[in-house]
């Protein structure tokens, strides 16, 4: 018996409407995203809703959250829209011709470095290709995001991803402003900083991130406490430069600030270490076009010396 294999029609109505609003968790955002205004999300989500037969999304006034038929709709539709995305992409680009919406997730502290040395560059040279940078410091399935790329340390990522690296490796330290030891003194180890005022980074998974030492051979966490908490290096720093407390961050940020004196490392001797960042992606047999044109790229135009 031959199988019938139509798909009823628009079934797949509202499909990207809907992965973009449980992505960003906010109408609005996804209507800027996908340049349409609030209320045709809006009204595209209830006619998939009525097709569906059940709400697929909690909404109040602050918030935007899934159901649990939103949450199992979510689980099955994000890997079958990505695949027919890459279907689409695949024969779009045949002839090996860059072009498409390129997207690139990383850690919102490696944009600016990373991009302002090859942005103009790669948008002149790729013309066909729409770029779009997403600044996320949690760790995005980027199949279910919808993402070609992501940039991360080493360590963070998953086996079965194909990594480029685009640092060498760098340390995480402990820093002050003059003002702040001046006033309440130098931890001698990292012990001390349990009586010290610290800022605290909140990463996108909601926790906070742990302050890691190296004690001889092993690696150890301290928990530290105090007035801050911040969701990225750039506040950090901000802090510890008012002198209200001592900051963790990676140690090329800090370049700049301690060859002006505004802070000083301490505790450098103990300082623990990461990979480096590396610019990664799903091992498939075949690379688009357009991100094979950013690997290219990136890898003849970003600076060896990168600070992130």
């Amino acid at each position: 018996m031959k199988q019938d294999l139509t798909i009823p029609h628009g079934v797949l109505d509202g499909i990207e409407a809907f992965l973009r609003v449980a992505e960003r968790r906010s109408f609005s955002a996804a209507a800027a995203d996908l340049g349409v205004s609030p209320s045709a999300i809006s009204q595209t989500i209830k006619g998939l809703e009525a097709r569906v037969g059940s709400p697929l999304f909690t909404r109040t006034t602050r918030s935007v959250g899934l159901t649990q038929a939103g949450e199992m709709f979510l689980e099955r539709a994000a890997p079958a829209y990505g695949g027919l995305a890459d279907a689409y992409e695949a024969a779009r680009n045949l002839g090996n011709r860059p072009a498409g919406r390129l997207r690139i997730n990383l850690m919102r502290g490696a944009i600016q470095p990373m991009f302002e040395p090859i942005l103009a560059g790669f948008c002149e040279a790729y013309p066909e290709i729409e770029l779009e940078i997403f600044g996320d410091d949690g760790f995005s399935d980027l199949s279910k995001g919808g993402f070609d790329a992501g940039v991360r340390m080493g360590e963070s990522l998953d086996a079965d991803m194909i990594a480029i690296r685009l640092t060498g490796p760098f340390r995480f330290v402990a820093f002050g402003a003059p003002a702040y030891f001046d006033r309440f003194g130098r931890p001698e180890n990292p012990a001390d900083l349990r009586n010290h005022r610290c800022v605290r980074l909140r990463m996108s998974s909601g926790g906070l991130m742990p302050w890691t030492f190296i004690d001889g051979n092993r690696e150890i966490e301290i928990g530290v406490t105090g007035p801050v908490i911040v969701n990225d290096q750039a506040s950090i720093i901000m802090a510890v430069r008012s002198g209200i407390a001592i900051g963790m961050a990676a140690e090329p940020v800090l370049k700049e600030h301690v060859e002006r004196g505004d802070v000083e490392v301490v505790l450098a001797d103990r300082a623990s270490s990461t990979a480096g960042l590396f610019l990664y992606y799903p091992n498939r047999k075949q690379v688009m076009p357009k991100l094979r044109a950013f690997i290219d790229y990136a890898r003849d135009h970003i600076p060896e010396n990168i600070v992130v």
